[in-house]
Order: C-alpha cells, then structure tokens, then sequence
C-alpha cells in the first residue's frame, strides 16, 4: 500500500518536469504528420456521414413499412 503511494507521489511530481522537457526538445515533431492527421479526421467525418445516412433510411423504411402495415390491416 505505501508502496503504490510512494510510486504514484513520484510519478505525479515527475510528469510537470517530463512535460515540459518534452515540449521543449520536441517542438514541432508531429508537424510532418499533419497529413495522417486530417486523413483520420477526414476519414472520421466521412464514417459519421454514412452511419447518419444509413440511421436516415432505415427511419424512412421503417415509416414505409408501418404505413403499409396499416393499410393492409395490419399484416
């Protein structure tokens, strides 16, 4: 028990300085994986579309099929 709580004082008073010489050393790193980057957000966005419109034709069918159900006498 003591154990963990000593582990987790030490990380917690670690990360500020981990942190911060992170971003100084490695400033601008991802900077040529902009791409990659807008091609998952792209790509996100594209799926959310299509799963929208899918949702969206199923509701459409779903009405078609109770509206017909209740002209037939529902059958």
């Amino acid at each position: 028990m003591i154990f963990r709580i000593c582990t987790a004082l030490m990380c917690s008073a670690a990360t500020p300085a981990v942190l911060l010489a992170q971003a100084e050393g490695g400033r601008g790193a991802l900077r040529p994986y902009v791409h990659v980057f807008l091609a998952y957000g792209i790509t996100w966005v594209l799926i959310a579309v299509w799963v929208w419109m899918i949702a969206r034709r199923m509701k459409r069918l779903a009405v078609r099929e109770s509206a017909g159900a209740a002209n037939h006498g529902g059958g």
